[in-house]
């Protein structure tokens, strides 16, 4: 009897220990931030653009995160982008509107800093958003494209509003950009990649998944037996809530996102900065 009780109390605190280490190591995890390059077929000629992505930034009250999402920017700026595009839910609540402005102030790429808002933004206050973004220099392109030039070389930027909780008009967003330009799509929400103007642009870029919160084998046993889903109203999200997929003739990166200021922990899945190079395409 002693002997089972021996064996018992030294795997009960085994499993403790286990599960310690496990916390701690996932959380240590979750708080790197992972630099993704990727190099990518979507100019027809000239010149090549280097793209930063960062999207969830999630600035809680009192300024939450801002710590976080400084890392992040500083690695993004370190890598010398030509544009910076950010994808969405700038804050988790209107209780980090006020630190917006710090959070933005002094973000500058040669060729600009563009924008799009997620769900958090329009729950928070699209308009007060908006505001911060563009006074800090910030385009906001909603439902509305830009043009971005580098030498001889041509990229159109189309930002879309939030999917699932903004007002997306698509043939708003894509008024004025020539069939044959070589286009990159911002929406918050990856399923743009299952609209019909999927075929419209070269590049989706989206967030919105947090590459699932936590390691995603675990999140898909959560979502499935608890029904307790880490990935809100995405269904092509919920499919591919991380990285770099081919649909049809388009591009589909999902990144994970920063989360700066966060409720939730990451847990054995990091923060991301996604630096993009394109490069050269042939056309079908």
């Amino acid at each position: 009897m002693r002997s089972r009780r021996f064996i018992f109390r030294r795997g009960f605190l085994l499993l403790l220990l286990l599960t310690a280490v496990s916390v701690v190591t996932g959380t240590w995890w979750g708080e790197r931030i992972e630099v993704t390059h990727l190099r990518l077929p979507l100019n027809e000629a000239g010149d090549n653009f280097r793209l930063a992505v960062l999207s969830d930034i999630h600035i809680g009250s009192g300024g939450k995160g801002m710590e976080r999402w400084r890392r992040a920017l500083a690695s993004a700026e370190k890598e010398r982008p030509d544009a910076i595009l950010l994808v969405g839910d700038y804050v988790t609540s209107h209780a980090g509107i006020p630190a917006l402005q710090k959070a933005f102030r002094n973000i500058r790429a040669p060729l600009g800093v563009y924008a799009v808002l997620g769900n958090h933004d329009h729950w928070a206050g699209s308009k007060a958003i908006t505001g911060i973004l563009e006074q800090q220099g910030i385009h906001v392109l909603t439902n509305r494209a830009v043009r971005l030039r580098k030498g001889n070389g041509e990229l159109w930027i189309v930002g879309i509003d939030d999917l699932w909780t903004g007002k997306p008009n698509w043939q708003e967003a894509f008024r004025g950009v020539p069939r044959n330009a070589a286009i990159v799509l911002l929406s918050h929400n990856p399923d743009a990649a299952i609209t019909p103007y999927r075929e419209r642009a070269d590049l989706i870029l989206s967030g919105h998944t947090h590459g699932g919160q936590m390691w995603l084998p675990l999140a898909r046993v959560l979502a499935r037996v608890f029904d307790f889903a880490l990935i809100p109203h995405s269904e092509y999200g919920s499919r591919y809530p991380h990285g770099l997929r081919r649909e049809g003739n388009t591009w589909v990166y999902v990144t994970k996102g920063v989360t700066a200021g966060s409720r939730l922990p990451r847990w054995f899945n990091s923060r991301e900065v996604v630096i993009i190079e394109t490069e050269t395409a042939t056309r079908p």
